[in-house]
């Protein structure tokens, strides 16, 4: 491979619908569609900041999985690992409107999603060793055995190949089987 990345990430976007009107999920009419996912998060933000960074994921062959692959190659993020799954879909988030500074409630509609089931067989070495860094977090490896397989993969390759790793915990506890 001959691109350079300065940071590569791996993980699950969410195609995120937030209310345009504060009430229950079910009484709300209108939604705006946006994107949502602490690796997407970083991957533009340093893209923004003009680091070549690269993104791997699966999503799914439906138009949320197109939208997130264009917003995020729209930000400058290189999606050439971002895999196009055909059994399973995308995952949605939605979010409340936000009244008085208050938490808005969220729901999930992630389990067994596409980037669930992103597995070490997806995994390429040489996209990965194409970076300088990794950026990892706690919530890609929560999402099923084979996407914690790819994680241990992902950091045991970048250590072996002298690159640095930053990890983010970002608890989230709903994700995982058990406190341990």
């Amino acid at each position: 491979m001959t691109m350079q990345l300065d940071v590569v990430t791996w993980g699950e976007a969410l195609a995120l619908l937030v209310a345009d009107e504060v009430g229950p999920f079910e009484e709300v009419e209108k939604y705006t569609r946006r994107l949502a996912g602490a690796e997407t998060n970083v991957a533009i933000g340093l893209a923004r900041l003009g680091l070549k960074v690269g993104w791997a994921s699966r999503v799914g062959n439906d138009a949320f999985g197109r939208f997130i692959r264009k917003r995020v190659a729209q930000e400058g993020v290189e999606v050439s690992r971002v895999l196009t799954d055909m059994e399973f879909r995308t995952a949605i988030q939605l979010k409340a409107k936000a009244v008085d500074g208050a938490d808005p409630a969220i729901e999930y509609y992630r389990k067994g999603s596409a980037a669930s089931h992103l597995s070490l067989e997806d995994f390429d070495p040489a996209y990965f060793g194409a970076a300088r860094h990794l950026h990892a977090t706690g919530i890609a490896p929560a999402l099923s055995p084979t996407t914690m397989a790819f994680a241990h993969h992902a950091m045991e390759f970048m250590r072996a190949q002298g690159k640095t790793i930053s990890f983010d915990p970002n608890l989230r506890p709903m994700l995982w089987p058990s406190r341990e």
